[in-house]
């Protein structure tokens, strides 16, 4: 890497990032095939997937506020040896035969904690290390090596299970994220994060949430991806499984997702070397654009036609979570930002177990067609709504905004 983005502490987090998220591309599918092998039972499955998805959401504020108190590489570094050793402590049990569905939800919560303290700390490590000017080109780059490491996680941990088994590809999982940890430990930033004891737990919350909601065009952003991700969770993640078994096949389905996967790696591509000048809202209406794999689901269940879709809302998801994620760290005061991350993150995400349980009933109410249909109809409705508030589209990438960065004794980078 060359250049100002070449920077020692971007280049560590970039890196560290990456190998975590080989981790996660490798961990889902081997807890998924170690828990068919021991239980036999999607019902025990989903309480492992889910034991880490409710800790994440549940602990995502609390990671905001440490890595506003503390030093962020410190926090990183913690957050991914204790990855590591929860799934080690996985892996071990798998392999020796003393494991159960209770101990792996209980490892599985830990390691959802643990994500969700590494993702408001790694924002807000990139608005500290890299300059302004180059917030765009960080995040894009950033992202694209994200998601490129997260498909060959998920491809390698097949090829591992297949061969050596599930309890194996949960070791070498942890062996990611104590590579990730030591990556983080070349992060050479000041430890005097301005925040530390100076409030309650309950203070630093609340001055986060006084952050966010003081910014207009990011609570209604995030209220705009919590209906998305409300919608796309019911519809895509839920009904479409279910679509395909039955006109396309699960091989099919695979290629569908992998194909909004590498979507996703080339938005990030050309996030990187486009700036729009209002980056926000085309970005939020470029995701209206998703709405074409929901009714493609409902109306022409073909590879030929799925593939492409997918393809499309990759791309297009990319360009606005790259221009919230800049627009963030632009406008929000630097002590501030991992705890404002957290609550966008959070708002974001929240809706997701409730767009997977009413999808089901719905579709079984009202026909899987009919259900997908409406679906896209919401996603381009709210996206539109969103579109048209001022706020949204007064955002300028590149402008001072609405609250200036500002050096901190914690910012100053050695």
């Amino acid at each position: 890497m060359t250049g100002p983005l070449g920077y020692d502490g971007f280049r560590a987090t970039a890196w560290g990032r990456a190998a975590s998220f080989v981790g996660n591309g490798m961990a889902p599918v081997a807890l998924s095939f170690a828990v068919l092998d021991l239980t036999g039972s999607v019902t025990q499955l989903g309480l492992v997937v889910g034991a880490r998805s409710v800790t994440a959401v549940v602990t995502m504020l609390f990671g905001g506020v440490l890595a506003d108190r503390f030093p962020r590489r410190l926090v990183l570094q913690g957050t991914s040896f204790g990855a590591a050793v929860t799934q080690a402590a996985a892996g071990v049990s798998v392999l020796g035969g003393f494991t159960s569905v209770a101990l792996l939800m209980v490892l599985s919560a830990l390691n959802g904690a643990f994500a969700a303290v590494e993702l408001p700390t790694t924002t807000a490590l990139v608005s500290q290390t890299v300059p302004r000017e180059l917030l765009r080109r960080a995040n894009a780059l950033l992202r694209t090596c994200t998601a490129t490491a997260t498909v060959c996680g998920a491809a390698a941990g097949s090829a591992l299970i297949g061969w050596a088994g599930p309890g194996w590809g949960i070791l070498v999982d942890a062996a990611t994220f104590a590579v990730a940890g030591l990556l983080f430990g070349r992060i050479c930033l000041a430890d005097a994060p301005p925040t530390a004891g100076r409030r309650s737990l309950l203070g630093d919350l609340r001055e986060g949430r006084e952050e966010f909601l003081r910014h207009r065009w990011l609570w209604t952003v995030v209220l705009h991806a919590c209906v998305w991700q409300l919608v796309w969770a019911g519809s895509v993640q839920v009904i479409g499984p279910a679509v395909a078994e039955t006109h396309t096949g699960p091989r099919t389905w695979g290629f569908v997702l992998a194909a909004q996967a590498v979507g996703a790696i080339a938005g990030g591509v050309i996030a990187l070397r486009r700036r729009p000048r209002a980056a926000l809202a085309t970005g939020v209406l470029l995701t209206s654009v998703s709405a074409a794999l929901p009714w493609s689901l409902a109306g022409a269940p073909r590879a030929l036609v799925l593939i492409p879709a997918a393809l499309l809302a990759g791309v297009a998801m990319e360009q606005v979570n790259v221009a919230l994620t800049v627009a963030v760290q632009e406008r929000v005061a630097p002590r501030r930002l991992a705890r404002v991350t957290s609550y966008q993150v959070l708002g974001s995400l929240a809706a997701v177990p409730l767009g997977q349980l009413v999808a089901g009933p719905l579709a079984t109410a009202f026909g899987q067609g009919r259900v997908l249909a409406a679906a896209g109809v919401s996603i381009v409705v709210v996206t539109l709504a969103v579109v048209a508030v001022p706020d949204v589209r007064s955002v300028r990438e590149g402008d001072k905004g609405d609250q200036p960065r500002t050096k901190t004794s914690e910012e100053s980078v050695t």
